[in-house]
């Protein structure tokens, strides 16, 4: 049983929701485990959209940037909403979808508005929508789909990276190459008309196909259509997802459930959790106890992940590198700065991490990647901007880090630490080089000390190796 305190609290906010204040973390502590949880999931969807035009205006590039801009600023300052844009961000990464293919701004606002939708709803009206989106249809080609000219791109990514995974948690294939010859044919018709997905009946591909014909666990005669184990023909708007979220593994389990499980497991705790731990946590997600009509509800499936007392484990604790995200906003939360979010965009993608713009279908490199010489120096960089911000673009005011009733050096930087969540890993000689850069200084509040050695500590203190993982 989770002793629910303000450690675990800060521990939920932090993988949750780009961290918090210590006055946040006291707040959720106070509130108890369950409610804590719930007052993150229980917001309703957004139908927030950050510019973007299309039609002649859709490649201009200060559209482009003003579309980072938004959605930087909307991660960085959301509170009650925090939760609904980690997940935009996930499902960004998930689904990857990169501007330099698409080349249409007004599509990919569209398809992050769709995630801030979808995200924390059904999973399989998510898969839908990702489907017939603009961005994802001209991503991966399926709007040149035909039944006289058949694409598989989408069809093998919808199995490969989006539903089911390559192979399943024993190690053995989900799906063959004749599965996605299959299925590009199940989801042939698909075009771009006024900038919305549109089904279009004659460009569909009516004649017989089978999904997953031969195997142990899902088999069904061939059938006008498409059709499922049963040999029950499906409709063609929806019968991809419908077999897809059927499909079962070598163990007779849903496949789909134990992928996405995994997945968000290691995306919000650990790598590779155990076969058990991820049938735990999908229980509710499979059983459905939202009573949505579709199911497989991915508030259900968090829900169960941060209560799950594995979640405030210690293997859960200071396993994962922050992605470039979290590592900003982050610091920006922890210290109460503020920011316009112009200059965010340019130093998110100078740390690895374009908004808009993942380098491929498999989305970034998490973990140690983000860590790399040069991408490390870039966190550097942005520690030390922030930390001497005085405009609007990053603002930080040295006053509001420390309290005035500190006397010492070393309670400023146990303070400071304190405030970034660090204070119980950084070594003893990191902290003591940190008092040690105190040297001399009496009064904290004098203005010389406020501008150049409390700036200064919050700099180094930014680039610590522990403030880079959570």
């Amino acid at each position: 049983m989770v002793v629910w305190n303000e450690e675990n609290a800060a521990h939920l906010l932090s993988r949750a929701g780009f961290g918090g204040d210590v006055k946040e973390a006291a707040k959720y502590a106070k509130l108890g485990q369950q409610i804590a949880v719930e007052l993150l999931l229980s917001v309703k969807p957004a139908t927030s959209r950050g510019p973007g035009k299309s039609g002649a205006d859709a490649t201009d590039a200060d559209d482009r940037a003003k579309l980072k801009t938004w959605w930087a600023k909307r991660m960085a300052k959301a509170r009650s909403r925090r939760l609904q844009e980690k997940m935009c961000l996930f499902w960004h990464d998930h689904f990857a979808t990169s501007y330099d293919v698409v080349k249409n701004n007004f599509y990919m606002a569209k398809q992050n508005q769709t995630f801030r939708i979808f995200g924390l709803g059904s999973f399989y009206t998510l898969v839908f929508e990702v489907t017939r989106d603009p961005a994802m249809l001209e991503f991966l080609d399926l709007k040149q789909s035909s039944k006289n000219k058949p694409n598989e791109n989408y069809a093998r990514e919808l199995q490969e990276l989006f539903v089911l995974g390559v192979k399943d948690l024993n190690g053995n294939d989900n799906y063959t190459q004749d599965d996605v010859e299959q299925m590009t044919r199940a989801l042939t018709g698909w075009q771009i008309v006024a900038d919305a997905g549109v089904f279009t009946d004659t460009r569909h591909d009516h004649g017989n196909k089978t999904l997953y014909a031969g195997t142990s666990y899902q088999a069904g005669p061939a059938d006008l259509g498409l059709v499922d184990a049963t040999g029950t023909l499906l409709p063609p708007a929806t019968n991809v997802i419908d077999i897809l979220f059927t499909h079962r593994d070598s163990d007779g389990a849903l496949t789909m459930p134990r992928f996405l499980g995994k997945k968000l497991w290691e995306y919000f705790a650990y790598p590779n959790p155990s076969k058990a731990l991820i049938d735990e946590i999908t229980a509710d997600f499979i059983a459905n106890p939202s009573g949505d009509p579709k199911g497989f509800v991915v508030r259900d499936l968090l829900r169960s992940m941060f209560l799950h007392d594995e979640f405030y484990g210690d293997q859960a604790k200071r396993s994962s590198v922050k992605n470039p995200c979290e590592f900003a906003f982050h610091a920006i939360r922890a210290l109460k700065a503020k920011t316009n979010g112009k200059t965010l965009p340019d130093q998110l993608e100078a740390m690895g991490m374009e908004l808009f713009n993942p380098p491929g279908v498999n989305g970034w490199a998490n973990g140690l990647p983000w860590l790399s010489s040069g991408l490390f120096l870039e966190r550097i960089n942005f520690a030390q901007a922030l930390a001497a911000g005085r405009g609007s673009d990053l603002k930080l005011v040295p006053a509001k880090v420390i309290d005035r009733r500190l006397v010492s050096a070393s309670d400023v930087v146990d303070q400071l630490l304190d405030k970034l969540g660090v204070s119980a890993h950084v070594p003893a000689g990191a902290r003591q080089a940190l008092v040690d850069y105190f040297e001399g200084a009496t009064n904290f509040f004098d203005l010389d000390t406020l501008e150049r050695k409390v700036r200064g500590a919050v700099a180094i203190a930014l680039s610590l190796p522990e403030f880079q993982i959570h």
